[in-house]
């Protein structure tokens, strides 16, 4: 019992102590989903007010990569479409590719193909060479794991693009015309059909063949009302075909049309990205000059040189603080290694405190049952040997009993002086003494519980090993364990020998270990070999 209360007590506590750890995680990681719900309303702000986007993502607090696990992909990616609206080209590389890494761990492959569309986009516009379009090989496959449609097509547009940024006009419009039915008929994203429109407006234009461009350019501003494109995003490819035609139109000595175009970019000046601003600046220079307006001319070249500069200053300051979040991310990053070594260790000590005490445990239960078992077979011993000696004590009682009565009449035969009559007389107390044996033995309850005394582990054995076998059976496979024949044994129990070979035959038939090869002799020899003793 007290094993018992012991073993209930220890099991309880190493559950508490489970249940506590595994509050402890399950607590570690809903502290850790409160902020997966920032990256959400980041999303919702991206396009309408990116200031406010921008604050969602910085109010995650680092480390970032405990904070949104699972989710890095898609915190690093919305940091660089930020960076795309503040013309941070530098920031918004890092951050698509760290995107990318974060994706392919995740495998996220629609992220992954989106930030390698951009980082394509990026690369082919500063190098232009073979790591560019692995870029964009790896976008094809992302989105084809995917099945993305929309994925696949941007890809195809980007192969358009790039004859159209290498002034090959009629490759771009070809591959561009090919595919124009199946962007237009993405109705639930119609940016597809809005650049690829925007391409072969600025394709036609750039081929001289401007009433086609300029029919283009009317499909184009056909979805200015089109909710499923952000109104900036539809604005600063407007401007950029404004500041196209204005070129090719300068080209042409056309100044009224120059102006009428710089002033439609002009009432657009906050669409621009950098790329437009400064072919704005240049238009007009050159547009003045050839009016002959050389002050007009030299402050839009002043204000071209202060905005190189202003860029040059922000792209320096955007390398220092890439470089700021690389030594903070280096950081975060040690500080998260020591905080999961430190996490492992502790586990580790756990895990192994619980296998210490689970052999602790299995130990002492084995041991104590051990002790239980030899306790019970030693009880069950004694309480045999207890009711046998009450036997034995009321056996002896009657023994001397007839023995006194056999002396009486031995007194009595002596005093006979006939001898003939004394003859008669021994004769039939003889006779009398060898039934009176044989009745005074059949009296008890059976054979076995007289001579079971001599080997009680046999018949204990015996008895647990074979339940069916009934008390004359038990004594038959005792005297034949000890080597008796058929007629000795027959001559034991006051019975025929035909009878003892019948009860033979039924006790092998009990016996289910017997076959044709293990006779019943064999058997008892060799399964109680340990109990047999000398018969004396």
């Amino acid at each position: 019992m007290i094993f018992k209360q012991f073993r209930i007590n220890s099991f309880f506590t190493l559950f508490i102590t489970l249940i506590l750890f595994c509050g402890f995680a399950i607590g570690q990681s809903k502290k850790q989903q409160n902020y997966y719900s920032l990256l959400d309303s980041a999303q919702t702000y991206l396009d309408v007010n990116p200031k406010i986007s921008a604050q969602f993502l910085d109010s995650i607090p680092n480390p970032i990569t405990s904070n949104i696990t699972g989710r890095l992909a898609y915190y690093y990616q919305l940091k660089g479409l930020l960076n795309d609206k503040n013309e941070e080209p530098i920031k918004q590389f890092q951050n698509f590719a760290l995107a990318l890494k974060h994706a392919k761990l995740e495998k996220d492959y629609d992220i992954a193909g989106m930030v390698s569309v951009e980082l394509f986009y990026n690369s082919y516009l500063i190098n232009k060479d073979s790591t560019a379009f692995k870029y964009l090989e790896d976008a094809k496959s992302f989105y084809t794991k995917t099945n993305n449609v929309n994925g696949l097509a941007e890809v195809s547009q980007m192969y358009a693009y790039i004859p159209f940024d290498q002034g090959d006009y009629a490759k771009s419009n070809a591959l561009l015309l090919s595919n124009l039915q199946q962007y237009k008929n993405i109705i639930e994203d119609q940016y597809y059909y809005m650049y690829a429109l925007f391409m072969l407006t600025s394709n036609y234009a750039h081929l001289d063949n401007l009433n086609t461009a300029h029919y283009y350019f009317n499909l184009l501003k056909n979805l200015e009302n089109d909710n499923t494109i952000a109104s900036a995003l539809y604005k600063s490819h407007i401007v950029t075909i404004n500041n196209c035609f204005a070129h090719i139109q300068f080209k042409q000595k056309a100044m009224d049309s120059v102006a009428f175009y710089l002033d439609a970019s002009t009432k657009m000046r906050q669409s621009m990205n950098s790329y437009d601003v400064k072919e704005y600046f240049k238009l007009y220079a050159d547009y003045y000059g050839q009016l002959g307006n050389d002050v007009a001319k030299n402050n839009y070249l002043d204000s071209l040189s202060v905005f190189n500069d202003q860029l040059l200053q922000k792209a320096s300051n955007a390398s220092l603080e890439l470089n700021n979040a690389l030594v903070n991310t280096d950081e975060a990053l040690l500080e998260v290694t020591k905080k999961r070594n430190t996490n492992r260790i502790w586990i580790a000590i756990l895990i192994g405190a619980i296998i210490v005490f689970g052999t602790f445990i299995a130990l002492r239960y084995k041991k104590i049952k051990l002790k239980i078992i030899e306790f019970t077979k030693r009880k069950d011993e004694y309480q045999f040997m207890q009711t046998n000696h009450e036997k034995l004590k009321v056996k002896v009682r009657g023994l001397e009993d007839y023995i006194t009565e056999l002396k009486r009449e031995l007194r009595t035969i002596s005093s006979i002086d006939n001898s003939s009559e004394q003859k008669e007389k021994t004769k039939a107390l003889y006779k009398n003494i060898h039934h009176q044996s044989s009745t005074f033995l059949a009296k008890e309850e059976n054979y076995l519980e007289l001579i079971n005394d001599v080997n009680i582990e046999f018949f204990t054995q015996i008895k647990a090993m074979h339940p069916n076998l009934n008390d004359s059976e038990i004594i038959i496979c005792y005297y034949l364990f000890l080597g008796f024949k058929n007629k000795e044994i027959a001559a034991f129990l006051n019975t025929s020998t035909r009878a003892v070979e019948s009860k033979r035959y039924r006790i092998s038939k009990k016996i289910e270990e017997l076959d044709s090869t293990l006779t019943l002799i064999d058997y008892l020899n060799d399964t109680f070999k340990d109990s047999k003793i000398s018969v004396l």
